[in-house]
């Protein structure tokens, strides 16, 4: 009976079900020492949920989700809900201890997601070109369309979508198709705002053989996935965790690594595993990637109002471009009148590029702040302390001597001037 064969399990159904028990169970262990971690601060009570929301295109795809709920926080949904994404080789895991300080003062919905071809998330065979002979909106449109239809079948009209480095990349291309549906957008630590410096490739012919043969590695589309998926994931994402996390009570090293380890190592690489080599290229002169298509264009068409970019006090994404091009369009707007998004740069304090992770309370407090005062984007000053290059919201990994108490009571109010 031909019926009866359709309706056996694909194999690509087997490998997403084998893949889901073993991230599935990384991801719930991540998520738990994140809610348990705030609990033990003295934080309000915080639950998830997680689904697999289907996208209704005909394939059976769907979009991995966490939904976060607090008790005793802001009743109503009155803001519009929060969804975030993540940067290349990780998930929903990125907000694991950041996500319950937010929730409870956000005022409306939360969300964490995995885009379309990223962890627990349907991972559909690549079939679009690798590396440098990708089309860039085709590669664009296989992660904004999934975000789009993850949003019709969830039916929400206008969300704050939050992006974290290539993630914030997808975020600004999401609201150039779609701004109808983009209350405003945060940045954090967004890879590919500059321009590639001119000297880049000239820096890159002259560096020594492995490097030259790794970044045409990277060039032609060979994605680093595919090394943990040849048996070499567990020890690269132990030298990874251990070397470039600190040794602090919030930050599971066992946990972080097997959930990166299953992320990486588990089903087909699909989008996420090739995301870095068809939307950018490698750097090493200023940032390590450039887009192909540099948000310092793309960013003063946006049709959205507000743009909040947060970067690490030591990020290797260089914040001081995203300022420029904020100096730039109030010098357009004041000159000319032409109408542009509002930017404020924000930094935090004892963090680097992965901000959530690094420093949880301080980039909790980034989010809630910039989205709570009305006049942050115009530049006006919001607790913290503001140099040339923007606020420095110092957060809890600033204070560790002090007792957890203080340090949640402070991070609930504005930071000292």
């Amino acid at each position: 009976d031909p019926t009866f064969f359709c309706a056996l399990p694909t194999a690509e159904q087997h490998r997403q079900r084998s893949m889901g028990g073993s991230l599935g169970k990384a991801e719930l262990a991540l998520l738990d020492h994140g809610v348990r971690w705030w609990s033990d601060q003295g934080g309000a009570p915080v639950s998830y949920t997680t689904l697999d929301v289907p996208l209704h295109d005909g394939d059976g795809s769907h979009i991995h989700t966490v939904e976060y709920f607090s008790k005793g926080g802001e009743k109503g949904a009155k803001r519009a809900p929060l969804v975030c994404l993540h940067g290349y080789g990780f998930g929903t895991g990125l907000y694991f201890s950041t996500m319950p300080s937010i929730v409870g003062r956000w005022g409306g919905r939360v969300f964490a997601l995995d885009s379309l071809g990223c962890g627990l998330s349907s991972r559909p065979r690549w079939r679009l070109a690798q590396g440098e002979s990708a089309d860039v909106a085709e590669v664009e449109e296989f992660f904004v369309g999934g975000l789009e239809r993850w949003r019709k079948s969830m039916k929400i009209d206008r969300m704050v979508l939050l992006g974290h480095s290539i993630g914030g990349y997808l975020a600004v291309a999401y609201a150039e198709r779609y701004p109808q549906h983009v209350d405003r957008l945060i940045l954090a630590s967004p890879v590919g705002v500059p321009h590639p410096p001119a000297e880049l490739a000239a820096a890159i012919g002259d560096a020594p053989f492995l490097v030259r043969t790794v970044l045409g590695m990277w060039r032609s589309g060979w994605s680093p996935m595919t090394l943990a998926k040849l048996g070499l994931g567990n020890m690269m994402m132990r030298g990874y965790v251990s070397r470039r996390f600190a040794d602090v009570d919030w930050i599971p090293k066992d946990l972080l690594q097997a959930y990166l380890y299953q992320n990486w190592s588990g089903g087909r690489n699909s989008g996420g595993g090739y995301a870095h080599s068809t939307l950018l290229v490698p750097g090493g002169l200023g940032e390590l990637a450039y887009a192909r298509q540099p948000l310092v264009d793309r960013i003063p068409r946006l049709r959205v109002g507000r743009i909040s970019a947060i970067y690490g006090e030591f990020d290797w994404m260089d914040h001081r471009n995203m300022k420029a091009l904020k100096t730039s369009l109030l010098k357009r707007k004041a000159e000319a009148g032409l109408e542009a998004p509002l930017i404020e740069v924000i930094r935090v304090a004892s963090a680097s590029h992965q901000i959530p992770i690094d420093n949880p309370l301080g980039f909790a407090e980034a989010v809630l702040d910039s989205c709570n005062d009305a006049d942050a984007a115009h530049g006006t000053t919001v607790g913290g302390s503001r140099g040339a290059i923007g606020r420095l919201v110092p957060g809890y990994p600033e204070t560790l001597a002090a007792a957890p108490e203080t340090l949640i009571k402070a991070r609930c109010s504005a930071p000292p001037e």
